[in-house]
């Protein structure tokens, strides 16, 4: 796992790991120069299993998991984030996988807050349901495949997983299982979250460009109905009828949505051009 201030989460997220039926493994956890208690939360669980190690500076997702990668001793290495729970058999219905299936990765389900529940419009939601997404919130890798690809690429502050996952299909298949389960908390947009997340369509732009067969778009659009909302503003309020405002949270958000959609796609452009890559 690589955290950064998850000091909410982390305690219940290692006691589903500690518990598991399978209990031949290590936590190899790097935290990324978390500034909240995230640490203190860690040690005070002591257990052998459990190895800790602390950036001396912030460097980002990717760097921080190919670290995790080198200081991991087994066969298989399990991924998945400080904010979730796993099920009490995840890494073994995962290695069941490897041993039957003879594949070089294994994904899981994520299922957002649990399965009854029925996010609304400020929700961020965060969920796998059927394979395809490759989601280091739940994802396993033989650890001979993640170096014989070169890690994680470090240019990618998002969508790094998926890269990793289309350049390790190139060695063996991924297959999914849907009894290797995580449970993703419940996360609220606000409107400087969401404004923030614009900017992660870079990464969108340069995973195009090094998987252009697999990272296909239409007509080269990115995210066609965001387009469609910019060129037509009111189709913005269809959200309104489209998904749940139930919380003061889903109002509060709607007003920001359509500066959201103007800066994601500025920043698709402007990256575009940087990359020579055709993206509208």
């Amino acid at each position: 796992m690589t955290v950064r201030n998850v000091s909410a989460t982390i305690y219940d997220c290692l006691l589903s790991i500690l518990n598991q039926s399978f209990a031949n493994f290590e936590i190899i956890i790097v935290d990324d120069y978390s500034t909240d208690d995230t640490g203190a939360l860690i040690q005070k669980l002591n257990d052998k299993r459990i190895k800790y190690f602390r950036n001396e500076e912030w460097l980002g997702i990717s760097p921080s998991r190919n670290k995790g990668v080198k200081k991991a001793e087994g066969e298989y290495i399990f991924f998945t984030d400080g904010d979730c729970r796993v099920c009490k058999t995840w890494i073994g219905v995962g290695l069941k996988s490897f041993s039957n299936l003879g594949c070089v990765g294994v994904e899981g389900r994520i299922i957002y807050v649990s399965e009854a529940y029925k996010p609304t419009y400020s929700d961020h939601v965060m969920e796998n349901w059927q394979g395809d997404n490759f989601m280091t919130g739940n994802m396993a890798y033989k650890k001979s495949a993640l170096e014989k690809v070169g890690g994680f690429d470090e240019k990618l502050t998002y969508l790094e997983d998926r890269d990793i996952a289309f350049r390790i299909m190139k060695l063996g298949r991924i297959c999914f299982n849907p009894e290797m389960m995580v449970y993703h908390p419940r996360v609220i947009m606000n409107p400087r979250s969401l404004i923030q997340s614009a900017a992660n369509i870079k990464n969108k732009v340069y995973l195009y460009k090094k998987h252009r067969k697999k990272e296909s778009s239409l007509w080269r659009i990115v995210y066609p109905n965001n387009l469609a909302r910019i060129l037509f503003p009111p189709l913005v309020f269809s959200s309104l009828f489209s998904k749940g405002f139930k919380t003061p949270d889903d109002f509060r958000l709607l007003p920001f949505t359509y500066f959201f959609l103007v800066c994601q796609r500025l920043y698709l452009w402007k990256e575009s051009a940087k990359e020579r890559v055709l993206l509208i």
